[in-house]
Formats: C-alpha cells, structure tokens, sequence
C-alpha cells in the first residue's frame, strides 16, 4: 500500500495568463501558493481512491492535485519532471481546459511567482511571503460549477481581450513586489484589479450571488479578493486587515470560514508499506 499526500493551492494573481494559448505567444505569469490541505491518493493491490480535506470542484486545484498525487505513488520521478508529465497529462492526453501553473505547484508546493512562455516555466521562490497569511480569510461560497465549460467560454474569447490579459501579467510582477516590500494594502488594490479584469474575461466567471459576496465583503472591510481557479463558485479569497476580519467573518456568516497556512512540502509520499 502507499498513499500519498498533495496539498491544494491558492492563485492570487495572474491567472488565466498561465493557459498555452495565451503564453506561447505573449506570455504569462502567476502569483500563487500552496496551503495545508491536500489530496490523498492510495494505491493497493491494483486498486485506487483518492480522498481531500476540501470540496472538489472548488477553485482549489483539486483535480491537478489527484493527477500529481497518482503520479507520485506510481513512480519515482522528481516533482519537477512529475509535474511536466502531470501537465503533458491534463492537457495533451485528457485534453482538459486546464492551465499550467496548478500541475506544478501542487507537485513542487510553496508561494512562487511563475513565469510562462513558449519555452516553458520559469520559477521565481517566495521566500519571505509568509507575513500575507495574517491579511487573508478563505471562505467555501457553497456554489459549485464546472470549470472547464467556464474556462471554454473564456478561451473562445480571448482574442477580444488581449489588454486584459496583458494587465493580469503586469499586476502578477506588481503583486510579488508588494508582497517583497509588505505593503498587504497594495496587495490587495492589485487582487481587487485582477478580479474586475478576470469577470470582463467570461460572463461565466461570476453571478449576481458570487457579486453581492463580493461587495459585502468590501463594505465590511475587505480590500480585495477573488473567486478561485476558473470561477463560477467554489472557495473566496480575501484581503483583510487583521482588525477587520471579525467583521467580515460575521457579514459571511453564511459562508464557511476556514482557516489555513501555507505549505512548502509539495507532493509526498506518506505511507509506503510492501506487500
């Protein structure tokens, strides 16, 4: 029996810029992290099943994460190569509307700006970001959605929203300077920038429920935030200053609040028992 262990992860910026048909011609980049929830994956005489700490189909990289985690107890691949066959995997094989940054985080894990052209990713580590986890709340919206016919629409789209994508890339190397000089105000300025921007991408991406969320947050104190992965519901993101959480916690008392702290493990083996 083996079993492993691959955590989920949180996009702060950039995303929808880390999708081939974006970066091989104008390149993309993402600002994003692992956190301390995972996926489990048990291999056992032929047999699989796969559980998580969190909802699937949430914005939480719940997919990827299975395919990083099957890969693992099925060899012995360093995580950088098991997170280029994860891709290979997704996009080519399976031929899922998925982008590039979810397959190499959940296999490598940590707070990362990832860069992304035709020539493949470049990896810039996060070494001091941990401070951000104080200025942020995570909430289930309880509205589920499939990502990729959201991802579809929006890929369908593109070619009318180049400005839009081009910014995204710009507030993904703006976000990592902020998080460089601890300016959470400014980190949040630019999320709440990349929010506006990633709902003009598809008109799938928010609802009119996931709206007023938003907005009540914003009134009780937030200063920006985000839908996870491709939108639709799933999990919330917030920037928030320590003093006003409570207040924006009890305004969303409807959601589920849950707490987290980011991981720098990555894809793990963490039971393995011979026949």
């Amino acid at each position: 029996m083996i079993i492993s262990r691959t955590p989920l992860r949180l996009s702060f910026l950039g995303g929808g810029t880390d999708y081939p048909a974006w970066y091989n011609d104008h390149g993309g980049a993402v600002v994003a992290t692992t956190i301390d929830k995972y996926c489990y994956v048990t291999l056992h005489n032929g047999k699989m099943w796969d559980t998580y700490d969190m909802p699937t189909k949430s914005g939480l990289a719940t997919s990827s994460a299975f395919t990083v985690g099957l890969l693992r107890v099925c060899s012995n691949l360093d995580k950088v190569t098991l997170a280029a066959v994860a891709t290979l995997w997704e996009q080519e094989k399976m031929s899922y509307n998925v982008g590039s940054q979810d397959q190499y985080l959940c296999a490598v894990g940590g707070f990362h700006l990832l860069h992304f052209d035709e020539h493949g990713l470049r990896d810039t580590p996060i070494e001091d970001g941990d401070w951000l986890q104080d200025y942020l709340l995570l909430f289930d919206t309880h509205q589920r959605r499939i990502s990729g016919n959201i991802i579809a629409d929006q890929l369908k789209q593109m070619k009318k929203h180049h400005q839009s994508y081009h910014r995204l890339v710009e507030l993904a190397e703006l976000g990592y300077d902020s998080i460089q000089s601890k300016d959470w105000q400014s980190f949040g300025e630019l999320m709440n920038e990349g929010w506006t921007l990633k709902r003009e991408l598809s008109s799938l991406i928010s609802s009119d429920r996931i709206d007023e969320i938003y907005s009540s947050a914003k009134e009780a104190g937030a200063i920006g935030g985000k839908l996870l992965g491709g939108g639709g519901g799933g999990f919330i993101l917030l920037v928030v200053e320590p003093e006003k959480h409570q207040n924006v916690r009890s305004t969303l008392e409807r959601l589920t609040h849950v707490p987290f702290q980011f991981e720098y493990d990555g894809t793990e083996v963490i039971y393995d028992r011979p026949k």
